[in-house]
């Protein structure tokens, strides 16, 4: 009786194990995720520091022909 209430806890102990192997591969798949979700944002944020730049150009260009039509 005793030997098949230790194949019971082991069965349970491999099926508990089995399941943090999956919760930890999970975990790193998000990990990988949230990396690669910053650098995304990183790109956007050169980007539009990019456009703000070009913006800010024209709006300069545009001031010096009003300067030069006396507007």
């Amino acid at each position: 009786m005793a030997e098949n209430v230790d194949n019971l806890i082991l069965e349970q102990l491999r099926l508990i194990r089995e399941d943090f192997g999956r919760i930890d591969k999970r975990f790193d798949d998000l990990e990988t995720k949230v990396d690669e979700l910053g650098a995304r944002a990183q790109s956007t944020e050169g980007v539009l520091f990019g456009l703000g730049g070009y913006i800010r150009s024209i709006d300069e260009r545009v001031e010096h022909i009003e300067r030069k039509l006396g507007i």
